[in-house]
């Protein structure tokens, strides 16, 4: 318990309170999240449509509150959770209508206090606010959950990307510190109770709306092809919501009341007795809670059957890729599943960019960036294989397979031979040509420091196939 105790201070501790005020200060507008540069994967690039987006709010008057009383007597007095969700979708918007939406970040800064940082700071997203849907549809849905303390803004750079090529994508913001338990301890422990609770709940709202066919987001969504999408935490919940029951007597789980969390875990029968076969992708950025002891058994991750896609970096040292990512893979054994693996990179997979501000000290900028890898190559690339995993597991598009079952492990080991004065560097590797043994969509020359791994169900261990 002591143990749990002190990674779950320093991990919080890491984070100031958020603002009280509303006011926020515009430091940057962030323009490049959502566009791929020149050297993207072929499936990176924006689709055929524009984005709207729509904000929607729901409020929750039975949700558990996780306090000090809940710790001595096991039960927790209830509160109004309130959540919102930003609606992304292709809409009816005409060329020369400019991008109007702006999303809203804020800064976590506790191990030290950096002059002139503002608590927030804007995103300018691509998307176009409240603009009327396409007519064509309706369109799988894609429920997103973002990091701790993260927002929906700071996953704009996939989240627009995909509602661009025929996607409702919900992104939840999970409110991590808006609310104010009484220590850090407790604000994770709500944390670890609420991330799967939340995307349940939102995806019932959801599904609601499209039953009852409500405008004029309820007829977009397709309810027969839903995808679950989680970053660090959000990862974390996916894998419960898909079907991992969390251990009773996990380590990392034990700062929260026991009974509280019952419902979610492995040795609950009703949890057990849910069908999940609503779910049609899970893709993982990250995912928090992997290693053993922590969250879940072997038995728990086998119980994952919807296919599966991880993205991590092989020096994630927040998730611990050795120990619990990789793990995570290894024993999810009931799924079809794939790792993308960027070697040398470490837990700051798929946020947009780093504010200008975030520039005044590194611990704001460690937050957004990776030391090694390009913000913008690792959200290109990550695009490039979610849209590949997306379009085949919701869409059908059994082609888009051919794009994550790459014909080399390590991306570097892939060959793609150019003839003598021939220039193939502005050409994508299509399976012609020379490039049957390079990464399907990358241009020559530049499928370099990946892995992809990929097991069947029923398979379990580090063995590719």
């Amino acid at each position: 318990m002591q143990r749990i105790t002190i990674i779950a201070v320093l991990l919080l501790g890491a984070c100031s309170e958020r603002a009280a005020t509303s006011d926020v200060s515009t430091l940057s507008s962030l323009t490049s999240a959502g566009i791929p540069g020149d050297d993207a994967p072929l499936l990176a690039h924006a689709g055929p449509y524009r984005v709207g987006v729509r904000t929607l709010e729901f409020s929750y008057a039975d949700a558990q509150d996780v306090t000090v009383a809940a710790h001595i007597t096991g039960n927790g007095a209830t509160y109004t959770r309130r959540l919102t969700v930003d609606m992304l979708y292709p809409a009816d918007v005409a060329a020369d209508v400019a991008a109007d939406a702006v999303y809203t970040g804020y800064y976590r800064t506790g191990f030290t206090e950096v002059e002139g940082l503002p608590q927030t700071f804007e995103i300018q997203g691509l998307a176009v606010r409240d603009a009327p849907p396409a007519a064509s549809g309706p369109y799988p849905l894609v429920v997103v959950s973002h990091g701790l303390f993260n927002t929906p803004g700071v996953l704009s750079g996939i989240t627009e990307n995909l509602a661009s090529k025929g996607y409702i994508v919900a992104v939840i913001d999970h409110r991590d510190a808006e609310d104010d338990p009484a220590t850090p301890v407790h604000m994770f422990a709500r944390v670890l109770l609420n991330r799967s609770l939340d995307q349940q709940r939102i995806l019932r709202e959801l599904l609601a709306l499209a039953a009852a066919d409500t405008a004029p987001l309820g007829a977009l969504i397709n309810p027969d092809r839903i995808g679950l999408v989680g970053y660090s935490m959000g990862g974390y919940g996916v894998l419960n919501h898909a079907g991992a029951g969390f251990d009773a007597d996990g380590e990392s789980l034990n700062i929260v009341p026991a009974d509280m969390l019952r419902p979610q875990t492995e040795q609950d029968q009703t949890y057990q007795q849910t069908s999940r076969d609503h779910l049609d992708a899970v893709v993982a950025f990250a995912p928090w809670g992997g290693k053993a002891g922590e969250v879940w058994t072997d038995s728990a991750l086998a119980d994952i059957r919807t296919p599966l896609l991880i993205i991590t970096g092989d020096q994630d040292d927040v998730s611990d890729f050795e120990q619990g990512i990789q793990r995570i893979f290894d024993e999810a054994s009931g799924s079809n599943r794939y790792m993308l693996v960027f070697r040398n990179a470490q837990h700051n997979m798929v946020q947009i960019p780093a504010p200008p501000s975030a520039h005044l000290d590194v611990v704001p900028w460690m937050t957004f960036e990776d030391p090694v890898w390009r913000r913008e190559r690792l959200l290109a690339v990550s695009s490039h294989f979610v849209t590949a995993f997306l379009d085949w597991h919701l869409k059908d598009d059994n082609s888009k397979r051919a794009y994550l079952d790459v014909p080399t492990v390590v991306s570097s080991d892939g060959r793609w031979k150019q003839p003598f004065a021939a220039d193939y560097s502005d050409r994508y590797a299509d399976g012609t040509d020379g490039s049957e043994q390079y990464w399907l969509g990358f241009k020559r020359r530049q499928a370099i420091g990946m892995e992809m791994h990929r097991l069947a169900s029923g398979r379990r261990g580090g063995a590719a196939e």
